[in-house]
């Protein structure tokens, strides 16, 4: 129960903890789907003080020491701040925002209206299926390198019975063919993707710059380690799907290419508009012609239906599949694969972004009427943030982004982005929160009315 002298780090904890999606990843940090707040509660408030988003573009030699303090601030924040970014700045962000702004205000007054606070409650339990749809054998071993198929299946009703909304999976195999685990392809693997090809990033380029070699090295070879011990980890495979697609695909053996390209593709998705979704299905018989799959396959039919869901694991598989294999020769060559792809399935590039823009400026117009201050706040500054990005297919840059403060594990915030182009750089964490919780609280209420 919440309690008046409950710190705001541990009453976050309590709200969050029935929803969050990352809680089997995300153990030193984490973001807050329903209420908005960037979260780092394993750091304090002596821990990062003097440190900000600016670091990671300088090019200052650092001692062991030094680049231990940075690396552990930065590549969480990092990480966290993609996850926000993704959330409510890309045009499926700005459509999850819609819809907690539409629960979270539902008119208490109209029965008829309390709808929305159920497909809201749907929906947040959409964004990491839950754990029976996973399935990993009690033995097994991992051995590695491990082979990737794909399958599909259906979500059960709450009635018990066979719905007829698709989940796409990914069903791994260790280096004999023994099964090791089917993991959803669900809307957190494409969130975790692009956080985890940030964090990454963030984290390479500080290890560069250690100046003594013997502990650069050092370092490389740790982080190495603990992003393989990731990627290969059999209860984490939801988490890690896109990137093993990817490197299965492509032939990748660096973690590090995986997880950019697979955030690359995933973005895509994320920045679908409903006119791409439509587009492609209009286009989908050709493309599963060159795929080998019978237009009345049941594969083709839930790709279909998964279209229609507006489901952007279908948009990830059916992008993946676009690509050439030997596209990541080079970056511009995987740009050009890339545009290619989608051109053959009826989306040219200049159609993706104005579409994507067009359904961004439209929900943004809805979020900025909204009652809650904290989701009209958070629109304006999404939007801001997907003009940014959008032409550079969807690559972010955490420096050119509207970022609130982080809420520390001492419940102090912190300003890891205190520029004056920053939006939200004076946003108070603690009102937001507040004003976010109560809605969320009510909708949970609802939806477990509904039997």
């Amino acid at each position: 129960m919440l309690g008046d002298n409950q710190t705001l780090v541990e009453r976050v904890k309590y709200t969050s903890a029935r929803w969050n999606p990352l809680r089997k990843v995300d153990t030193l940090g984490q973001f807050d789907f329903n209420t908005g707040v960037v979260m780092l509660d394993s750091i304090e408030s002596p821990a990062v003080r003097g440190i900000s988003l600016s670091d990671l573009v300088s090019e200052e030699k650092l001692d062991l020491a030094t680049f231990t303090r940075l690396s552990k601030a930065l590549a969480l924040a990092v990480h966290e701040y993609t996850h926000f970014v993704d959330s409510t700045s890309t045009v499926w962000g700005l459509r999850h925002l819609r819809m907690l702004d539409r629960a979270y205000n539902c008119d208490r007054t109209d029965e008829s209206k309390f709808h929305v606070m159920r497909q809201c409650y749907s929906h947040l339990k959409r964004l990491k299926l839950p754990d029976y749809y996973t399935a990993v054998p009690n033995e097994y071993e991992a051995t590695r390198p491990w082979q990737w198929r794909l399958s599909a299946g259906r979500e059960f009703r709450h009635d018990g019975k066979p719905g007829e909304r698709p989940i796409l999976f990914g069903r791994f195999y260790n280096a004999t063919g023994q099964f090791l685990a089917r993991s959803p392809i669900s809307v957190i693997s494409l969130l975790e993707t692009c956080a985890m090809a940030e964090e990454i990033e963030a984290t390479s380029r500080l290890v560069q710059r250690i100046e003594d070699e013997g502990e650069r090295l050092v370092q490389e070879r740790i982080y190495e380690k603990e992003m393989l011990d990731y990627l290969y980890d059999v209860k984490r495979t939801e988490y890690s799907v896109c990137a093993h697609m990817v490197a299965n695909r492509f032939n990748v053996k660096d973690a590090r290419v995986a997880f950019r390209v697979s955030s690359l593709i995933a973005r895509i998705a994320l920045n679908s508009s409903r006119m791409v979704y439509e587009t492609i299905n209009k286009n989908l018989k050709a493309f599963l012609a060159r795929v080998k799959i019978g237009a009345n396959d049941p594969e083709a039919k839930l790709l279909r239906r998964a279209l229609t869901d507006y489901n952007p694991g279908a948009i990830f598989y059916i992008v993946w599949l676009q690509i050439d294999k030997d596209a990541l020769d080079s970056l511009p060559r995987f740009g050009v694969s890339l545009v290619a792809g989608m051109y053959s399935l009826g989306v040219r590039f200049e159609f993706f972004m104005k579409t994507a823009l067009d359904e961004a400026d439209g929900l943004t117009a809805e979020l900025r009427k909204s009652p809650c201050n904290t989701i009209a706040k958070f629109g304006s500054a999404g939007f801001e943030n997907l003009t940014r990005m959008i032409h550079d297919f969807g690559i972010i840059d955490l420096q050119k982004m509207n970022l609130p403060p982080a809420l520390l594990g001492d419940s102090a915030q912190y300003k890891f982005h205190d520029v004056e182009l920053n939006s939200l750089c004076d946003f108070d964490v603690d009102d937001a929160y507040l004003e976010m919780v109560d809605g969320q609280l009510r909708m949970e209420d609802f939806g477990d009315a509904c039997l």
